[in-house]
């Protein structure tokens, strides 16, 4: 089996090398990316392209290389470069999610778009090029959210309330457009998009598809800053009545079968208004925020696992842990992850506590993600986190008390212009 990986998605590589001895790999990805790809010594060809590459030069090298080295898989096991995947496959004639697929699940405007045409959702949706056109659709539709039509990592989010917010809400959706992360390869750039603000508690769908019949394996209850929507935390299982979590799941399987999505995994995020479900963002990768740790703790399910198996070309449609959760997700038990965030500006002198943080009953995860030395320059997006605890119990409630204990047990440093400051 001869599988061309496209883009990232570095933690999984190895674990699908390791699929099948027969396995050998190939990757193709952008020169910004290359920190992205894992085992380039056994890899049997890593091609890198300039960040400029237009898809025709990607497709070329992929026909290039399927010439000399046949291909019988393309997979892009992260979200970037999953547009120059999809056409890969077409052009090598092999199965990979279509274009259209991967340009819905990319473009929030351009998915709103089509699930309104399918009748699943009506939110009103519009791409922005200026201030005025924000403006205007917030004198239209009243308070508005925008944000970058492809981003990610909560940047670039924010809220208009009224006609003093637009500008300052305009220039920050446009600054997380352009906003390329730790590793610098982005996903497309565009122009913000607005939308009518709902309010309401978000959840996230952890689902698996084979072939084209969606397997929801939880339901995340997400927890975010008020303000600049960067994401605090996430439990499983959600701790709301099974009607609501039917309800959800639900709903996403409608907005999965409508957006074309035949297979693998994703993660899609939803927003409970007034009591009714109404999409966020799907993707069809797995979540982050250490997500799929989490769900593994809930459900004794690896789904890293399934993915790089279905990716290997493996039949999955007996699977035990597929056919449990036909009609929904299944839990043994509970896992969460709570992030520390404070919104400050200065050098990060360190966090202090991390070994009592560490030793709480239920913890099985401390880890600091920003450097000490770094400069903080408030919670802008999720990057700004400073630390993360992951928790495993019996029941959310106790996931989520174990979180928040640890926690509690830590103490941020920061040195600013006149002083050093402390967050706990």
């Amino acid at each position: 089996m001869r599988i061309l990986m496209v883009g990232g998605g570095r933690e999984l590589q190895d674990r699908l090398r390791a699929v099948d001895a027969g396995i050998r790999t190939a990757a193709l990805c952008r020169a910004s990316g290359l920190d992205l790809i894992r085992g380039i010594d056994v890899n049997d060809a890593t091609i890198v392209l300039p960040d400029a590459a237009d898809v025709v030069t990607w497709v070329s090298a992929a026909r290039q290389l399927h010439a000399v080295w046949p291909v019988d898989r393309v997979v892009a096991l992260a979200e970037i470069d999953q547009d120059r995947a999809a056409e890969v496959a077409v052009a090598l004639g092999l199965p990979y999610h279509s274009p259209d697929v991967v340009a819905l699940a990319n473009d929030k405007v351009r998915m709103r778009r089509h699930l309104a045409r399918a009748g699943v959702d009506d939110l009103p949706a519009t791409q922005i090029a200026g201030v005025e056109e924000l403006a205007e659709f917030h004198r239209r539709v009243g308070p508005v959210i925008v944000k970058p039509a492809a981003g990610r990592g909560s940047a670039g989010v924010a809220e208009v309330h009224s006609p003093a917010d637009v500008a300052a809400a305009y220039a920050h959706a446009l600054a997380g457009a352009n906003d390329t992360g730790r590793g610098g390869a982005c996903l497309q750039r565009s122009s913000p998009m607005a939308e009518r603000l709902l309010t309401g508690p978000e959840f996230s769908i952890e689902a698996f598809t084979v072939d084209g019949f969606h397997h929801a394996f939880a339901v995340t209850e997400k927890f975010l800053d008020a303000r600049t929507k960067v994401e605090l935390g996430h439990v499983v299982p959600a701790r709301i009545p099974a009607g609501t979590a039917a309800r959800i799941v639900a709903y996403v399987e409608k907005v999965l079968t409508a957006l074309g999505v035949r297979f693998g995994i994703t993660h899609t995020e939803v927003i409970l208004h007034d009591g009714e479900p109404v999409i966020v963002e799907t993707h069809l990768r797995k979540a982050g925020d250490e997500i799929i740790p989490v769900v593994r703790s809930a459900t004794g399910v690896d789904l890293d696992d399934l993915t790089v198996r279905q990716a290997a070309g493996h039949d999955l449609a007996d699977e035990p842990e597929l056919k449990m959760r036909r009609d929904g997700p299944c839990y043994q038990g509970a896992g969460a992850v709570v992030y520390l965030a404070p919104d400050l500006t200065g050098e990060l002198l360190g966090v202090d506590g991390g070994e009592r943080a560490a030793a709480v009953p239920g913890v099985v995860e401390y880890r600091q993600l920003v450097a000490d030395g770094a400069q903080l320059t408030g919670l802008s997006s999720s990057l700004a986190r400073v630390a993360r605890v992951r928790v495993e119990a019996a029941t959310a409630e106790e996931a989520l008390a174990a979180g928040r204990q640890a926690l509690a047990a830590l103490r941020v440093r920061v040195a600013c212009r006149s002083a050093v400051d402390d967050f706990d």
